[in-house]
């Protein structure tokens, strides 16, 4: 999963974008079960590093379907029929 699920999540129980410092501690905290969601206990300076870099994968046990990375090769194949060129409807536009 992306990182950036993880800090949606953290989001989500703020109500907005958390700062390095909110992030760390909520990463930090949880029942047994989710206490240190990255492993370990985090620095406010890497809740920084990751805030910033939310693109990144990681790997986490508790990803939902939605949450898992998909291989580009692994989608379903564009369906072309459906995909209008730009060009064309300039040109249609240009002669009316």
């Amino acid at each position: 999963m992306m990182i950036g699920f993880v800090v949606r999540r953290c989001a989500v129980e703020l109500g907005r974008m958390p700062t390095p410092a909110e992030f760390a501690a909520w990463a930090n905290s949880g029942d047994a079960e989710r206490a240190h969601r990255f492993g370990r206990p985090i620095s406010e300076a890497e809740a920084r590093l990751i805030l910033h870099h939310q693109a990144r994968l990681v790997t986490t046990r508790s990803a939902t379907s939605v949450e898992a990375w998909v291989e580009a090769d692994e989608l379903a194949p564009i369906n072309r029929a459906n995909v209008i060129r730009l060009a064309d409807v300039r040109a249609r536009r240009a002669r009316s």
